[in-house]
């Protein structure tokens, strides 16, 4: 400022060597036009980029004003003074909820992303002056209490076993994000996502369920094999089924060590009868218990 004054002065003193005193009033109202223009464009107007909220103080009392939107905008010189504009492009904020404790006082881990952007002009009047402070240095402390005291309301609610059901990721997303958008649009937010990455349990909980989730899998494998067998036994005819039964038969004698004799020629009972003969390779041939 002081160079530009400086200027205006060498600049009218010149006009008046050269063309008299004519010429110094000419130079002299020109230079102050120029002033004048200058000093308004400086401070009484001001310009607000896309994409960000102007914020308007007292200048003398620190007393906020108003949001100003994008565009241009007047303001009064020496009475109003502009701070830094709040940014309202996307952003993304990493969190960990930790000790969210579940039915049953069990206490979970959580690590979650929140994506939103900010609207001061949807803050109500009574809270713009606190909020105007708080949203450019504190957002994301703001909204992680948030999202904290939301995973707690929802999963306190929720015992483990809910919680690892198929499905229960996205419906928690889908809860936390409808809370965290009805919660946080009176402070100046839109939430776009939420989006829950690891839920930690606790390691014998945890271990617990793993124990569980195995003995779950081997019952439905037993389970489809029983049912494989009924299927396939359910095919057998009449004389499939008294072989079977011979052939438990044979077994249960055999657990008990009782030795058996068969001939090369042995058939099941349900066959037709054959002539017997002696034969040299008949020989005794013995179960051994088990």
């Amino acid at each position: 400022m002081m160079k530009l004054f400086f200027a205006i002065m060498m600049t009218t003193f010149t006009a008046g060597v050269v063309f008299g005193e004519v010429g110094l009033w000419v130079t002299a109202v020109s230079a102050t036009i120029l002033f004048l223009l200058w000093f308004v464009m400086r401070h009484a107007l001001v310009r607000i980029p896309e994409m960000a909220v102007g914020v308007v103080y007292h200048a003398e009392s620190q007393r906020f004003l108003r949001f100003l939107p994008p565009g241009h905008h007047w303001m009064m010189p020496f009475v109003e003074k502009l701070a830094e504009p709040i940014s309202t492009a996307p952003a993304t904020l990493q969190g960990f909820s930790k000790g969210i404790q579940a039915s049953g006082g069990i206490l979970l881990n959580i690590t979650w992303s929140l994506s939103y952007s900010l609207n001061p002009l949807r803050i109500a009047p009574e809270k713009a002056a606190k909020l105007a402070r708080t949203l450019p240095r504190k957002t994301a402390v703001l909204a992680t209490r948030h999202l904290d005291n939301i995973f707690q309301h929802i999963i306190g609610d929720l015992a483990i076993t809910e919680l690892t059901q198929p499905g229960a990721h996205k419906r928690l997303e889908r809860q936390v994000r409808q809370q965290a958008a009805a919660r946080l649009a009176p402070l100046g937010f839109e939430v776009s996502l939420v989006m829950i990455g690891a839920i930690e349990l606790p390691t014998p909980v945890q271990t617990a369920l793993e124990a569980a989730q195995e003995r779950r899998l081997h019952a439905e494998n037993e389970a489809f094999a029983l049912a494989q067998l009924q299927r396939v036994v359910s095919q057998f005819s009449e004389s499939d089924m008294q072989r079977l039964m011979e052939l438990e038969r044979i077994h249960h004698l055999g657990q008990n060590g009782v030795t058996l004799l068969y001939s090369a020629g042995y058939e099941a009972q349900s066959a037709p009868p054959l002539r017997r003969r002696t034969s040299p390779f008949t020989q005794p041939f013995v179960i051994p218990a088990q």
